[in-house]
């Protein structure tokens, strides 16, 4: 019988889910993922976790409750940096221990260092010191399912780059055309803005408002560092650096008619990059731009009228352009 191995729906589940699987399924193992986010899970998460911790972290503490009687393994890698000289945040590399000690009951956590902070040799050690511990030893077996995982992950960021979602890909949901009256900016982590419980289907009602939406992971990469080189300082936060760059990338096209600003409360990283993010809209920016905070408590009806100031505002704006000036004020939420 075939390992089973629990992949919990959150943190970066929305930007490695294809490799990972593709990699434990080449090796002959069974990937049981987590359902999507429900409030049942929200609410475990809640109640395992430590009060302090931002609502994503909350909400994979939920996950990793739902597969606790599923699987043999859990896998939850310590994340210490996904590029060469720049590290994640430090939630990263805490999560495995902070699932571990809070959740009870868990079957073996696999909890590999993955730390490509010197170059992606990194990437093959910790592949096949995972693959090990899950009692996989045939090295040529191990290189054949990492070679496949990175054509996976390959021909799903080509996917996402030409305009799909990644949860929409992951699911082998079909892109279907929107009707978009506007093209908006959205700019926030993937385990926010693809997970549709946690954003209460934001991307969902957007698109129903006629919008069209790019958020960073359709951006080319080498854009997104190319803008930041541009930066004061070097930007040494993965996560950070994708948001301040997309959001640049965003603000400096005339295609876009207003930027919106996903991000989780008590957020460190988006404290930052949010932070510089606002002064560069303040600043140079003409088009209407929206802070939209979230956490374990916040409704669907505040978050839709936030959604209604936001397209007022757009509305106003390509109704009225020579007498309403918008010049990067923004609006927040909380």
């Amino acid at each position: 019988m075939a390992v089973k191995v629990g992949i919990p729906r959150g943190m970066y589940f929305y930007k490695y889910y294809p490799f990972i699987k593709t990699f434990l399924t080449e090796l002959g193992a069974e990937v049981v993922p987590s359902p999507e986010t429900t409030r049942e899970i929200l609410d475990k998460g809640v109640l395992y976790c430590i009060d302090d911790a931002c609502l994503p972290v909350k909400v994979f503490h939920g996950h990793a409750y739902t597969l606790r009687d599923k699987v043999d393994f859990i896998l939850i890698p310590r994340l210490t940096s996904i590029s060469k000289s720049e590290y994640i945040c430090p939630k990263f590399g805490g999560l495995p221990e902070m699932v571990k000690y809070s959740v009870p009951d868990l079957p073996p956590l696999v909890d590999t260092e993955i730390n490509l902070i010197k170059n992606q040799k990194g990437l093959a050690k910790a592949l096949y010191k995972m693959a090990f511990l899950l009692k996989f030893k045939n090295p040529l077996l191990i290189g054949r399912s990492i070679n496949t995982a990175i054509r996976a992950h390959n021909n799903f960021m080509a996917a996402v780059h030409e305009g799909n979602t990644p949860d929409c890909v992951i699911a082998s949901v079909p892109r279907r055309q929107y009707k978009s009256k506007i093209r908006i900016g959205l700019v926030g982590h993937p385990y926010l803005l693809y997970d549709n419980f946690t954003n209460m289907d934001l991307i969902k009602k957007l698109r129903s408002r006629g919008a069209e939406i790019t958020t960073p992971d359709m951006i080319d990469p080498h854009i997104i560092n190319e803008l930041c080189m541009e930066l004061p300082k070097r930007m040494f936060w993965s996560s950070g650096k994708s948001l301040i760059g997309s959001a640049l990338f965003i603000m400096d096209r005339r295609s876009f008619d207003g930027l919106l600003l996903l991000s989780a409360f008590g957020c460190g990283v988006d404290s930052l990059a949010g932070e510089y993010i606002e002064k560069q809209a303040r600043m140079y920016y003409k088009k209407p731009y929206m802070v939209l905070n979230i956490d374990e408590h916040t409704g669907d009806a505040s978050f839709n009228t936030r959604i209604e100031a936001f397209f007022d505002l757009l509305n106003r704006r390509n109704s009225d352009a020579a007498n309403l000036s918008a010049h990067g004020r923004s609006i927040y939420s909380s």
